[in-house]
C-alpha cells in the first residue's frame, strides 16, 4: 500500500507541476502562419510572413520577408528565432539577407544567463552579448522584422519587464530598451479589445495585440513612418 500510496502521490504531483507549467507560459501568439503588410503612409514596401511552431518548452519563429528598397530594390529576407516558451528568453537567431545576388548570414547564439554571441558570414563578433544592467529580460531587435516585435506583449504582461537589453544581430551590437509607462493612444481600425504597449527608448514603437491571445494587429514606428498591419492569419 506504501508503494502504491507513493506512485499516487508521484502521478498527481507530475500533474500539478504539468499544469502549472502550461499555465507559466508566457503570453505568445498560438501556433499558425500570420501575414503581415509593412506601411510607409499608403505605401506598401515589404511583406512578410511569420510562421509560430512550439516543440516542448521551444517556441519556433520563421519569418519570411520581401522588401523594396528604393536604392537596392528587392531585399528578401529569411530569418529564424527561437525563445522558451516560459520566459521568451532568446536561444537563437539565424538571419540571411539577400540583395543584388549577394547573401548575408548574421546569427545570435546563446547560453546560460544570457550570455552569448553576435555572428556574421560565418565569423564571431568580438561584441559580447549580455544583460546591460537593469535589464531583467532579452529581446531580439531587428526592425525590419516582424518577429522583431512578437515576444514585447508576453515579456511585458507574463514576465512583467520594463527594462530589456535590446540584442541586434545586424548591428552586432546590445543596447538598453526601456518601455514606456503612459498609456499608448490607439489608432484608428485597431480591434477595440487590444492592449497597446510602447518602447520608449533606444526607438519609440507600440505594439498592439489581443491580452487573450497575444496575436499581434499592429505594430507603429513613428520615427520610420511605418505601420505594420497583420492582414491575414
Amino acid at each position: 500500500m506504501k508503494v502504491q500510496w507513493t506512485l499516487a502521490a508521484t502521478a498527481s504531483a507530475a500533474a500539478l507541476f504539468a499544469a502549472t507549467a502550461a499555465q507559466a507560459q508566457a503570453l505568445f501568439l498560438p501556433d499558425g502562419t500570420y501575414d503581415y503588410a509593412l506601411k510607409q503612409g499608403s505605401t506598401t514596401v515589404a511583406t512578410s510572413t511569420v510562421t509560430i511552431k512550439r516543440s516542448g518548452s521551444v517556441v519556433g519563429i520563421h519569418e519570411a520577408e520581401s522588401v523594396q528598397d528604393p536604392t537596392i530594390g528587392q531585399v528578401t529576407i529569411s530569418a529564424d528565432e527561437s525563445v522558451t516558451a516560459e520566459s521568451l528568453a532568446p536561444l537563437s537567431f539565424s538571419g540571411d539577407y539577400t540583395a543584388s545576388g549577394k547573401t548575408t548570414t548574421v546569427k545570435l547564439t546563446m547560453g546560460p544567463n544570457y550570455t552569448g554571441a553576435f555572428y556574421a558570414n560565418g565569423s564571431r563578433l568580438s561584441v559580447p552579448v549580455k544583460l546591460l544592467p537593469e535589464s531583467t529580460a532579452m529581446m531580439v531587435q531587428d526592425q525590419t522584422l516582424v518577429l522583431s516585435f512578437l515576444c514585447l506583449p508576453g515579456l511585458t504582461q507574463s514576465v512583467k519587464a520594463t527594462t530589456m537589453t535590446q540584442a541586434v544581430p545586424t548591428a552586432g551590437s546590445i543596447h538598453l530598451m526601456r518601455v514606456d509607462p503612459a498609456p499608448q493612444v490607439k489608432p484608428t481600425g485597431v480591434p477595440a479589445a487590444d492592449m497597446g504597449v510602447g518602447v520608449a527608448s533606444p526607438v519609440a514603437f507600440s505594439v498592439w495585440f489581443d491580452p487573450k491571445t497575444g496575436i499581434v494587429d499592429e505594430i507603429d514606428v513613428p520615427s520610420q513612418s511605418l505601420t505594420i498591419l497583420l492582414t491575414k492569419h
